[in-house]
This record gives C-alpha cells, sequence and structure tokens, in this order.
C-alpha cells in the first residue's frame, strides 16, 4: 500500500493491497485486494446478479463514523500533518464535500444525535445514564423496511449500567461486535494502580438479536490497535452475507479512532513520520478503502449511500492532540474545533460528484435523510420532537440551499453554550479550556470573518442578538411542548402528555431579570472621566466562594470607556489595552443637538454606519442609534435600533462618587424579541 512520499507497506492479514488510477473524468486511488485482480468466481457474478435485482428504493447504507477527528487530519480538507487520505478523499471526489457539518460537543452526545435525529439532551443524557430504549433509532427506523443492521465499533449510548438494560441489540441492531463504552479504557489494564479482582477489565464484547453481549477478548493497548481493523472485516463480511441472501442494508461503522489513545494498528506504526496520531489517521482511511473496495467488488456501489463523517472535533489530550484544520478549540467544548467536522457522502448517480459546499448541516439531519433517501419519510417518529431536517434534495442537488440555517450547542446539563445562525455564532456562555476564567460570557462572533473566534462583535451587530434570541426561544417552547426525557430513569421510559411541561429557562443573562425601577438621577450630569463596570469593595475577603459572575450583554460600549462630554458634544472611547499596530481607536461621537450623526468601526465588513441621534429627557440622555443589516434571505436592507439612556446615579457608599448607568434596549430584528440591559460604571482612580 502506497501511503505517499515513497511509502509502501505490505499488509500482513491479507494478500497484498495495491492502489491502482480509476480510469475516467477523475483518476481516485482505491484499495484492491489480491482477490480483486482476479476474474470474479461464479458466486460473486451470483451476487452481482442479485443486486442488480435489488430495488433501487431502497439503497444499502453505510455510514462511517471516525471519533474525535478533526478537519485538519483529512487531506481533502488541508491535512496538516501531511497524511494522504485517498480512499476518504474519493468519497468526496464522487460526491460532495461538506465544510459546516455540525455535531454536538462530545462522544456520548453525539452518537444519540445522530442515531436519533433529536439534539441529545431531549433524551435525558448524561454520560452516565444513555439514552432510554424509548428513543427510536435509525437501525430500528430501518429494520421496519426490512433492512439488516449491524454495528462494528464503539456504542457508548447506553451508559454506565448498560449490559442487559441499553445494548445495540436493544436498540435495533441485527448484530453488534465492540466496545460498550470509550477507547480510553483500554489503557485500564496497564495502569500500576489497576485490580482486575476490583475492577472488571474492559473487553470487545458480541452479539446477536435475541441474546445477551458476551464477552469476546479483554479490550487493551494492544487489541486497541487493532479493533478498527477488524471491525472493518467484520462488516464488509456482513455486507457479503446481506447481498447474497438479497437484503439491504445499514453498516454502522462507528471507528474508535483518533480518540486517545490513538495507538495505530501495527501495520502502520511509524510508517507516516507524522507520529501516531498521523499513523492512526493512516489505518482510518486504509479501513475506509478496505469497505469501498468491498461495495466495488460486490458490484453495490450505485445501490449504497456511504456517509464517512465523524462524532467530535480535533482531540485535545496530549500527546495525542488533534488538530483542528482552521478552527480553534477541541471537543469537549462549543468552539468550531469541537463542534465542525468532516462529513463526506456519495451516492453514485444520485449525489452529484465532485461538490464543495458550506452550507450548514448537522449530524441530527442524517435520520430524516436517510428515510428519504430509502423511499420512507414515515419511518421518522412523529410523537415527539425531530430536530433534525431532510437535506436529500440538497445533497442531490435539487435545491441550491441547506435547509438548516441554525444549530444549537446544548450543555448535557440542559443550558444551553452557544448558537449557529448563518455566518454568526453567539455564545450564551463562553467557558472553554481555551479560556477557563473568562469574564465576558457572552461573545458574538462573525464566523466568515473571523474563524478562530476571537473577536467579540456583539456591540457592533446587535441585531443578531435578536435572531439568537428568538432561536433559543422556540426551543424553550418545544421544552413545553415535549418535556426532556429526565436523566437517569429506567426503563420502560413513558413521555408525559404533549404540552404538559413547564417554563424553561436554558440560559441565564442579565436582561432576563426583572428590571426593577431607575434610580434617581443626578441634575447637570456631566459624564466626563474613565469608567470601569469592575465592581469596588474595600471587604476583606471572607473565605467563602465569589458568586458566580452573571452573563450580560453590557452598555454596548465595553467594559472600560473613557468619556468627554463637552456643550454640544458626547465622545465615548472604548478602552482596550491590547496592541493596536496601527489601528484606529473605537470612538463614538454623538452630537447633542438631536442631528444625526454617523459611527463607522470596521470590524472586518464594509457597510452603511449606524446613524445616532440624541435627546434630553430631564437629567437622563437618551442616544437612539439605527444599525442599517441585510435580510440574508432577500439581501433588503433593514435597520435594528438600540436607545441608550445615559444618566449619573448619587453614590450610595464609600469613595462617596457617583456612577454612571447604561441602560441599553435592543430592538427585535427579523422576528426576534428585544432585550434591555442596565449596566453601572464605576469612575476610575485619579
Amino acid at each position: 500500500m502506497s501511503l505517499g512520499s515513497g511509502v509502501h507497506l505490505r499488509i500482513q492479514t491479507m494478500e497484498a493491497v495495491v492502489l491502482r488510477p480509476r480510469r475516467g473524468p477523475r483518476s481516485v486511488p482505491v484499495f484492491l485486494t489480491g482477490l480483486l485482480l482476479a476474474s470474479i468466481t461464479s458466486s460473486e457474478a451470483a451476487q452481482a446478479r442479485d443486486a442488480a435485482t435489488r430495488d433501487p428504493e431502497r439503497p444499502n447504507i453505510v455510514l462511517m463514523f471516525p471519533d474525535n477527528l478533526g478537519i485538519g487530519e483529512v487531506s481533502s480538507y488541508g491535512g496538516a500533518r501531511g497524511v494522504p487520505t485517498p480512499n476518504v478523499d474519493r468519497i468526496a471526489e464522487e460526491g460532495i464535500r461538506l465544510t459546516n457539518f455540525n455535531v454536538e460537543y462530545s462522544c456520548v452526545v453525539s452518537r444519540i444525535a445522530l442515531l436519533t435525529g433529536r439534539y441529545a439532551v431531549r433524551t435525558g443524557e448524561g454520560n452516565r445514564y444513555g439514552m432510554t430504549l424509548w428513543e427510536a433509532t435509525i437501525a430500528e427506523a430501518l429494520r421496519t423496511r426490512g433492512y439488516r443492521t449491524a454495528l462494528f465499533g464503539k456504542w457508548h449510548v447506553g451508559g454506565d449500567d448498560w449490559e442487559g438494560r441499553r445494548e445495540p441489540q436493544h436498540q435495533g441492531f441485527d448484530e453488534w461486535w465492540g466496545i460498550p463504552a470509550s477507547s480510553d479504557t483500554a489503557q485500564f489494564s496497564s495502569f500500576e494502580g489497576f485490580d482486575s479482582k476490583k475492577t472488571e477489565l474492559p473487553h470487545i464484547w458480541e452479539a446477536r438479536a435475541g441474546e445477551p453481549s458476551r464477552r469476546v477478548k479483554p479490550y487493551d493497548l494492544e487489541t486497541r490497535r487493532t479493533i478498527d481493523r477488524e471491525a472493518a472485516q467484520r462488516g464488509i463480511a456482513f455486507m457479503e452475507r446481506q447481498v447474497e441472501e438479497g437484503r439491504p442494508f445499514f453498516f454502522f461503522y462507528p471507528m474508535t479512532q483518533v480518540h486517545f489513545p490513538a495507538l495505530p494498528h501495527p501495520d502502520f506504526a511509524g510508517k507516516t513520520g507524522a507520529g501516531d496520531v498521523g499513523d492512526a489517521m493512516a489505518d482510518v482511511d486504509y479501513n475506509v478503502g478496505l469497505v469501498l473496495a468491498a461495495l466495488e467488488r460486490l458490484r453495490i456501489e450505485e445501490d449504497t449511500l456511504v456517509f464517512w463523517c465523524t462524532d467530535n472535533g480535533a482531540e485535545m489530550r496530549r500527546p495525542w492532540r488533534g488538530n483542528a484544520g482552521p478552527w480553534r478549540g477541541y471537543y469537549n467544548s462549543a468552539m468550531e474545533g469541537g463542534i465542525r467536522t468532516p462529513c463526506v457522502i456519495r451516492w453514485p448517480g444520485r449525489i452529484p460528484a465532485g461538490r464543495v459546499s458550506n452550507e450548514m448541516v448537522h449530524q441530527i439531519d442524517l435520520f430524516p435523510t436517510i428515510a428519504a433517501a430509502v423511499g420512507a419519510p414515515e419511518i421518522v417518529p412523529d410523537d415527539r420532537i425531530l430536530d433534525g431536517v431532510n437535506q436529500l434534495p440538497f445533497l442531490e442537488g435539487k435545491e441550491a440551499h441547506s435547509r438548516r440555517d441554525s444549530a444549537l450547542f446544548l450543555a448535557r446539563e440542559g443550558h444551553v453554550m452557544a448558537v449557529k445562525w448563518r455566518d454568526w455564532k453567539m455564545w450564551y456562555l463562553f467557558r472553554t479550556e481555551l479560556e477557563p476564567d473568562s469574564d465576558n460570557l457572552v461573545r458574538l462572533f462573525d464566523l466568515r470573518v473571523d474563524p478562530r473566534e476571537e473577536i467579540d462583535v456583539k456591540d457592533y451587530y446587535p441585531w443578531v442578538i435578536s435572531v439568537m434570541d428568538g432561536i433559543v426561544a422556540e426551543y424553550e417552547a418545544s421544552l413545553e411542548l415535549h418535556p426532556r426525557v429526565p436523566g437517569g430513569i429506567d426503563d420502560p421510559y413513558t413521555p408525559p402528555p404533549r404540552g404538559s411541561g413547564s417554563p424553561v429557562a436554558t440560559y441565564s443573562r442579565a436582561d432576563r431579570r426583572p428590571l426593577g425601577p431607575r434610580s434617581e438621577a443626578l441634575p447637570n450630569p456631566n459624564f466626563s472621566g474613565a469608567w470601569s463596570t469592575t465592581v469596588l469593595s474595600s471587604a476583606p475577603p471572607t473565605g467563602q466562594p465569589a458568586p458566580p459572575p452573571v452573563p450580560s450583554l453590557g452598555s454596548g460600549w465595553g467594559d472600560r470607556i473613557s468619556i468627554v462630554h463637552a456643550a454640544e458634544r458626547l465622545e465615548v472611547e472604548r478602552v482596550i489595552f491590547v496592541p493596536r499596530e496601527t489601528q484606529p481607536l473605537v470612538r463614538y461621537r454623538f452630537a447633542l443637538d438631536g442631528s444625526d450623526t454617523e459611527n463607522a468601526v470596521t470590524m472586518g465588513r464594509t457597510g452603511p454606519a449606524p446613524v445616532s441621534t440624541t435627546a434630553w429627557d430631564g437629567n437622563r440622555l437618551t442616544i437612539t442609534t439605527r444599525h442599517p443589516f441585510q435580510n440574508p434571505d432577500d439581501a433588503r436592507w433593514l435597520t435594528s435600533t438600540v436607545t441608550q439612556t445615559v444618566w449619573l446615579q448619587p453614590a450610595s457608599g464609600s469613595p462617596w462618587e457617583p456612577s454612571l448607568v447604561v441602560e441599553t434596549l435592543r430592538g427585535g430584528a427579523l422576528h426576534g424579541p428585544s432585550s434591555t440591559t442596565r449596566t453601572v460604571y464605576t469612575r476610575g482612580y485619579r
């Protein structure tokens, strides 16, 4: 086998594997065993004839699902390590490559979302419990259409107490072989303190429908290297049996690589020069090649819908740290590096070849898409909320755009971490491994301008906040209609009556709390000075933990500002202590005679400047700013309005200085709600 750069391997577990170019409009390397170089036997010819008479409305489904594999590992997505991935790339070249494919942030929740078409938090998921048997899976749905179903690889949705309760054969799989939990368990027996008398040795398991799962062999650092190869071989044998019987099949291949420990197959160890992760990635691609070669040998390529997508973004644990390509962050976080993953899809004759799309697609879309592909949209359950949408018309090129323009990223505890809409992403609680102690908890990112999520622009595009809040409001309303499955509940589960849920707040923010009456406004105010939202306190430490900060949208001017208040004008400068190089100051100028003023601030997009007017209401100054924006649906220019009311309130204690209050009303936009925040600034030291 050629790995590029003159590296060749001989695979010891089978006949020599070679690469050959595919003739025609594309030259695509594929893996072929020596068996493929021989003439097709009479048995194989019979299988091919059987396949040719299969129902074209019931295509086979092959879903390959690697673990913790970031975009930067795949050569067609940039391949940061320089490890060729010709087989994954072949799927892309013969189908579509998605650059905005989204998943949930961690292993268990991602698998639940994939299998059910629902945000995993709806299922009551927690790492300890898994999902109830009430949840309907892709496998269960396909079985109602006569499909044979199999899982070879990683299960990890049954919870800690999965054995005998929540096994793959209990949720639609005719057979399974693999591990019930995570790949890191392979390390357990190698730890010095591990005692097999006190803690059960991890195993690889297997079962068929109607049977209890049984142990096959220990899962340790040796079998961790070979599990994906054996899973591929078992999957190929499964496909061969179904073709021989003339039955459509669903082959779910949840790979264990490149989840830590990313220990590669012995055939690849040390071969790429890119370390364990690079070698493991070469093994992933090789196993994909085995599956593709089997489809070709069985003459069922045209009749098989193939997905290759990953459960999470880049692995974060050293020394097997993954690569997220252009994005920042790792799995276990809602950073783009954790939730935007590679996805390639092929269905010859149905999905046009060679397409690349940045349209938003989510893993929850696969269930309804597969249901549509097999001609049975009715197999999608209608007695619960399904968050996925049918993307088949988009994949087939019959529709120019994805049917999805937003996605929520929800913590397993139930709160909203972030929301994506179009090219925007808003964080409702920005807590990541990259900035674990951040005090700026609400952030808005313009992903096409700032793909690494580094520049918070919520103060410059306030209209987007309203759209995001509207998306969350719809989700919260859905929880009243169909309440979440309680965590830790036993089977059998019976859902409560439709519409019986209570109001649910999925995020905390200052503007969601009662605002209260306005404080007194001092007469003849002069707002000049340096101001900060930092809370001043002269009390000694109490030894008690400080209360957690309440996320806030702020005033719209930032946490530190400098104001110059003259008779006819007000100037507000954002105080940002970072290297500016040659960039201009961020300064807002407002005329106090009621005339219009423009304040253009460059944040990576060129467009009309916001226009502001002012008016006095007693001792309070009202600043009304109209922010122009384009409706992404029809490109019409619209405006959203932000109204800031500014006053000085009397001191309530030492150091007996008045404080600055800014009450900010952000008007609704595109049917989203408005919000009002009151921000208090303390005068800086002189």
